[in-house]
């Protein structure tokens, strides 16, 4: 099984990163990234080395910004439990907020992310018939009660 961080790496790379610190929306979509494993990958890859291109994925970002002479911004991870995927995104460090409808926990590390993304057992997202009615009116919650673990630091 081969890892496929390194190309993942060189999308991100070659991506610009947006930046429009009168639209958060319009940063936090423009600059996310989803990465999904399949069970056999996410067995084979450790939590270091999922670090490792976090850590690469960070210094691109931070190299571009110094580039492009951009803002500060918030560059933070989390496992989207939903889905099934590690994500990543950046919005100017100047809306003071990440860009969820529900409440934020900060995550200690990004291995604990890392950990828990690498072992769900809804790589491929949660099913249907594992889902059950939520009494909770706020879409875009997830199933930790309303928080989302979130790993973040500013760049640049």
């Amino acid at each position: 099984m081969s890892n496929p961080f390194p190309g993942w790496l060189a999308e991100v790379a070659a991506d610009a990163v947006v930046v429009e610190p009168d639209d958060m929306m319009a940063e936090a979509d423009g600059n996310l990234w989803s990465f999904s494993l399949t069970p056999e990958q996410a067995a084979a890859v450790t939590v270091d080395e999922v670090e490792s291109f976090a850590a690469g994925v960070a210094e691109g970002r931070r190299s571009w910004h110094i580039a492009h002479h951009a803002g500060s911004m918030v560059f933070y991870w989390w496992h989207d439990l939903q889905a099934g995927q590690l994500r990543f995104s950046l919005v100017s460090a100047s809306h003071g907020q990440l860009p969820f409808n529900c409440d934020v926990v900060p995550a200690e590390s990004l291995a604990t992310i890392v950990s828990a993304w690498l072992a769900s057992p809804y790589l491929h997202g949660i099913p249907w018939s594992s889902l059950q009615p939520s009494s909770s009116k706020e879409p875009g919650t997830d199933l930790s009660n309303g928080r989302q673990p979130v790993w973040s630091r500013l760049i640049p």
